[in-house]
């Protein structure tokens, strides 16, 4: 897949996000969460680089047809609209990065996740959000995914 090209979720795609039927690998499923028609390929490989071969999950993501790819870089269509909510989305996304970047060791993360059902609960759980993906990872990446969760809040 091109550097320049702009991935963006098929139809298909929006509804693996509700319906969950392909059972997707936690780093399939952040970056299938995080793909919203606006990124290259280049700048998707650089924020999401601790999740491992990111072009290889694009192409996985593409041969499942949840996501495609325009030829024309920054020619890419809207995506459509989510049919996850953008505060259900956020969270989606914080855990499936938490679990992907953290494994077992998320599990006290998560249960904190599964206790915030509004907007500024989400948002004061941020801090330690970064602060665990930054331990396991890097403050780039936890910076990188905290600025796409505040991106997708909003829209809440």
């Amino acid at each position: 897949m091109l550097d320049s090209v702009v991935p963006r979720k098929t139809l298909q795609g929006q509804r693996e996000l509700v319906d969950r039927r392909q059972k997707l690998h936690a780093r399939s499923r952040s970056l299938l969460i995080a793909v919203h028609g606006q990124h290259s390929v280049a700048e998707l490989r650089r924020q999401f680089s601790a999740l491992g071969d990111v072009a290889a999950i694009l192409d996985e993501l593409t041969k499942l047809g949840l996501i495609t790819v325009d030829t024309q870089a920054g020619a890419a269509a809207p995506a459509p609209e989510s049919e996850l909510p953008p505060l259900q989305l956020a969270r989606a996304f914080i855990n499936e990065t938490a679990v992907a970047a953290l494994g077992l060791r998320a599990f006290l993360f998560t249960l904190k996740l599964e206790r915030c059902y509004t907007k500024a609960e989400l948002s004061d759980l941020l801090p330690e959000y970064r602060r665990v993906l930054a331990k396991a990872k890097s403050e780039e990446f936890a910076a990188s995914m905290v600025s796409r969760v505040e991106q997708i809040l909003a829209g809440a």
